[in-house]
């Protein structure tokens, strides 16, 4: 009997929008408090496997910006991207531009540059994240094109991205996409133009945590004591 040839496993590849992210899990961490801090030191990986179950996770791709002006924020940040550089060997990181927009001052009204205003030290915070949609859009489509994945994953509930969507969509041969949408964010338009659309359960994010201390080359990296709760 001639033996059974097992067909090859679907071929994914997990887009992660990182701000929106971000702002799903605050969410998730405010008010009733059902998920902590930790859900901040996320395995992506992990997450990412979880998110595709039996395909083939070919990459993860993560697309995210330094933030500026809060020199502890950006210690956390900063610890996080080392650890998923360090322990996510699937995970690759694109950086867009984290901006301090021009603004006036809501106490003084005199034009400043800085998050604390330069004229009364008024502290005025908006920030502005630039590049992430547009890298998130520009890898999904050469990848498509490229013929890499059978199954896009978009972690987003970012509506600008429909355009790609359904250019990969229309595509030969036929690419499903399928959007996660982070907690407490929704988009319609997504929806409406996805293969299929799914919310980042809250035991999805229990069970996708980094190691409290990872070890790199020359020491190690810890998770923040402001996300050990």
């Amino acid at each position: 009997m001639a033996e059974m040839v097992q067909p090859p496993r679907e071929r994914a590849i997990v887009y992660i929008d990182g701000f929106n992210l971000y702002f799903g899990l605050r969410a998730a961490t405010g008010g009733n408090k059902k998920l902590t801090k930790r859900i901040y030191w996320l395995d992506l990986q992990k997450l990412a496997e979880r998110m595709v179950q039996d395909r083939q996770l070919v990459v993860v791709k993560y697309f995210t910006a330094r933030i500026k002006g809060n020199p502890q924020k950006e210690n956390r940040q900063n610890a996080l991207l080392d650890a998923i550089h360090w322990h996510c060997k699937k995970v690759q990181t694109f950086e867009g531009r984290y901006l301090l927009r021009e603004m006036i001052c809501r106490k003084c009204h005199r034009v400043s540059t800085d998050i604390a205003c330069s004229h009364c030290k008024t502290v005025n915070k908006l920030p502005e994240e630039k590049k992430s949609d547009v890298n998130i859009a520009t890898q999904m489509l050469k990848d498509a094109y490229e013929n890499l994945f059978d199954t896009a994953y978009l972690i987003s509930a970012d509506s600008d991205l429909v355009p790609p969507i359904e250019v990969i969509r229309s595509m030969s041969p036929p690419k499903r996409v399928i959007v996660f949408f982070p907690p407490h964010r929704f988009s319609v338009e997504l929806k409406n133009v996805a293969s299929n659309q799914l919310f980042i359960s809250s035991t999805m994010l229990k069970h996708s945590h980094l190691p409290d201390e990872i070890q790199k080359p020359n020491g190690k990296v810890v998770i923040p004591d402001e996300w050990k709760g």
